[in-house]
């Protein structure tokens, strides 16, 4: 009875703390939808006090450029790919053995700097883009488009912008292919973003950063009570 109640007690925080993610994920999807004006309109449905002015319409080729660079001397940079879920990956934490890079000829990959965003084309309409914020150069496979951001953009608001429901219906209308579906870079130069000024895409982007770093803290708490879970599991039975 006192092992059962244990668990019991357990399953019932761990519970607690799903539901609580679930409604934090649901919050942003929300706001996502409510920040951002719907196609074709200039105006979002919830703007901060102070902020009242039309938002500009942009058009991709306008405001973003490729920066990948060959790696044409081969330097051994760490390979990085591009998870749905965390966006930069290191290759060995993503694919057993590090995957098929860690001994490969890395000269035709592409350098990426730090402030870039990257994505593979074939795996876009799946979420598949990352936005490279650390000092350090990494290299991804020449397979992948990497471009950067004009100064009127703020880099993480862009980075909100892509995880919208208008991101996935600019990815359905310009991409191509046939068994397999491509969005390569000039497709998404084809299509155009609704920007306000950089204050307010600043503030857009610190209330959409600290929800995101709310919702990391209670997915590591998720993660660590079902860890201790496991680890009573193994313990406490013969």
């Amino acid at each position: 009875k006192e092992i059962s109640s244990l668990f019991e007690k357990m399953d019932s925080v761990i519970t607690l703390h799903q539901r609580k993610l679930e409604h934090l994920n649901l919050k942003k999807k929300a706001l996502l939808q409510k920040l951002f004006p719907k196609n074709g309109e200039r105006y979002p449905e919830l703007r901060f006090p102070g902020f009242t002015d039309a938002w500009e319409q942009r058009k991709f080729s306008e405001i973003t450029y490729l920066s990948g660079i060959k790696n044409k001397e081969n330097k051994p940079y760490e390979s990085y790919s591009i998870s749905n879920e965390f966006g930069f990956i290191p290759q060995n934490e993503q694919f057993e053995h590090g995957g098929t890079m860690k001994t490969a000829d890395k000269s035709m990959y592409y350098i990426v700097t730090q402030n870039s965003f990257a994505y593979n084309p074939a795996r876009i309409n799946v979420g598949s883009i990352g936005y490279y914020d650390k000092p350090d150069n990494v290299i991804v496979s020449s397979l992948y488009e990497v471009f950067k951001t004009t100064e009127i953009v703020n880099d993480k608001f862009l980075w909100h912008w892509f995880k919208s429901n208008q991101f996935n219906h600019l990815i359905e209308k310009y991409q191509e292919g046939g068994v397999r579906l491509y969005f390569y870079y000039d497709k998404l130069c084809k299509g155009a973003i609704e920007l306000p000024t950089i204050d307010e895409q600043n503030k857009i982007s610190n209330l959409l950063n600290g929800l995101d770093l709310f919702i990391t803290l209670h997915q590591r708490k998720l993660e660590h009570l079902q860890l201790q879970k496991k680890a009573l599991l193994q313990q406490m039975f013969v």
